[in-house]
Formats: structure tokens, sequence, C-alpha cells
């Protein structure tokens, strides 16, 4: 499978690793091949190694941005309906007073932090003064000040923890790419080198893995589409035949997180073009308020792709 973004180097290296092996054993006395700096065989392993371990950092790092996510979510929803519970209090117990013309505006749920702290802030200030100057306000429930105080310092913290781990993620997707880049010259100097060690027509040269697609137009997309089922905690997806006689695979990748990214997609599965056209799992979906956004590509057997329509699966809050 040709280099065509990143969920593509392991499928890639699995098929130029045995090529390796082969070729060092066809050498005989004259191998192994050993390349700039001296790298053979097992350090191209150790490479893959090493990807495999950036990958898994960067799935971590997204599924604890998707937990940070789903608290902040469900903190802005419940300190939202506090809000236009003390509000509305107030207003009944100190109407046309300075008291109500300091309430701050509701946030709309979509908003982000910028537009959600501030009014909350000064909700927790208000009913502060509130308490002192005049009585003890509780909202429905009992709820009093020092729980409201306790859950915005929690989705404060919410927020501080998803923005470290968006750092967390650029960093670790800079140590990915570090790693892919060296790959790929690793096997760039292969390919030279092969084709200086075998003569033309050798099986060596005919199964020598390509390293980037052949030019050629894209391949017909299918539709992609899905759901969640809360029955089984699944997502269950489904897609239309290839009418496409150039696609040989159907690949299914996903991305952890509301949206699509290229760069962080994982490969799911590979299927024959014939099918199946259907997919259960839970990917990313591994706890409440999760999502996972979800591609089928169309490759050709020359590597060329193009992926479908994305689907967002979420599972539903707790």
């Amino acid at each position: 499978m040709p280099i065509a973004g990143p969920s593509s180097f392991l499928p890639t290296l699995d098929e130029f690793l045995p090529h390796w092996s082969r070729a060092d054993a066809a050498l005989g006395a004259a191998g192994p091949i050993a390349l700039a700096g001296g790298l053979n065989l097992a350090g191209l392993g150790s490479l893959r190694a090493i990807l495999v371990e950036r990958r898994a950092d960067m799935d971590s790092i997204r599924n604890e941005m998707e937990r940070t996510r789903s608290e902040i979510n469900r903190g802005k929803a419940a300190l939202l309906l506090r809000l236009n519970q003390f509000n509305g209090k107030l207003r009944s117990l100190a109407p046309g007073s300075r008291w109500e013309g300091m309430l701050p505006k509701a946030f709309s749920i979509s908003e982000g932090f910028n537009r959600v702290i501030p009014p909350l802030d000064g909700i927790q200030d208000l009913w502060t003064r509130y308490d002192v100057e005049e009585s003890t306000i509780t909202l429905m429930g009992g709820y009093p000040l020092t729980d409201f105080t306790t859950d915005l310092g929690a989705l404060k913290a919410a927020y501080a923890r998803h923005a470290s781990a968006e750092n967390a993620l650029g960093l670790a997707r800079k140590l990915r790419n570090e790693t892919q880049k060296k790959i790929y010259e690793v096997l760039k100097q292969y390919r030279l080198r092969i084709r200086s060690e075998f003569p033309e027509g050798s099986s060596m040269l005919i199964t020598l893995p390509r390293l980037t697609p052949q030019p050629g137009p894209a391949p017909g997309t299918v539709k992609l589409s899905g759901n969640f089922n809360p029955v089984t905690g699944k997502a269950e997806l489904a897609w239309t035949p290839s009418t496409d006689p150039a696609v040989s695979s159907l690949q299914l990748r996903a991305c952890v997180g509301a949206s699509y990214q290229a760069e962080d997609e994982t490969i799911l599965t590979t299927y024959p073009a014939s099918g199946p056209h259907g997919w259960t799992g839970t990917f990313g979906l591994g706890s409440p308020g999760s999502a996972t956004a979800f591609k089928i590509f169309s490759i050709t057997s020359d590597g060329s792709e193009k992926g479908s329509n994305a689907v967002r699966i979420s599972r539903p809050e707790a």
C-alpha cells in the first residue's frame, strides 16, 4: 500500500519489512543491507515500533480530549440551568433594584470558554454579595452558593484539562510526523538500494513495494451512513456497494472526536470491493458523551484512493 497519508505508514511498512528480509536472504554473503548511518532491517523495525507508540499516544490524548469535552458540555448545561434559576429568583426578590440590573445574560450552550465563564463568574460574585448584604439565596433542590462555586470550579478545571490535551496533541503530532519523515527517507533509500543490488526483471524488483501511489484518476466513492445502537453500545455503519470497476478494496478509517481530521485518522479494517458493506464496533466510543468520525475509502490496485462522506457517531451522555 503506497503512502497516501499518515494512516498508510504502518501498512506500507508492513510491505517493506518482509521485502527487506527477503532481500537480505537473497544477497547472502553480500548482505545484509545497511543504509546511511548503518540502519538495517532491525532499525526499520524499531522505527515502526516508535511510530506505533506515537500513534497510540495521539489516540490516548484524543480520548482525553473527548472525555473533557463531555465534562464541559455537561457542566455548561447544568450551570446554565442554575444561571437561569438564579436570575429568575433574584428578579422575584429584588425587582427593579440595582441587583436586577447587575444580572448577567445567559450564554448559549454551544458557546466557548470566553462566552461561558464570564457570566458564571458574574453570578458567583453577585450571589456572594447578595448573600452577605441581603439574604441567603438557595435554588431549586436546596442548591446553595457553595455548590455553585464547586461546580463552576469543576467546569473551569475541565476547560483547563481540555486545553492541556490540545497542546499535548499538537506536540504528539509533531513527534509522530518526525518519525514518519525518518521512515519515509529510509524507505526511499531502500528502494534506491534494491535497484542497485538486483537486475531488472528480478523478483526483488518486481515485488518492490511502491512508496507513493501511481498517477491516475481518483476512484469513485461510496455513500456512508451510521448510528449508535444504545442496546449493543456500538456504532453501526453501512455503505453502498462500489460501482467503480477500478476499485479493488474498501478501507474503513476513523478519527476520535467530533470532526474527521485526516492527519489523525486510524485504519480500522480493509475489505475487498465486493463486500461486506457494514461494520459494528466501539472505536473511540468507550465513554458516555464520546464521539468518533468515520470515512470509508475506495482504493484502486495502483494505490489511488478517495474518501466518502464523513459520518459522526456519538455515544449519548449517561
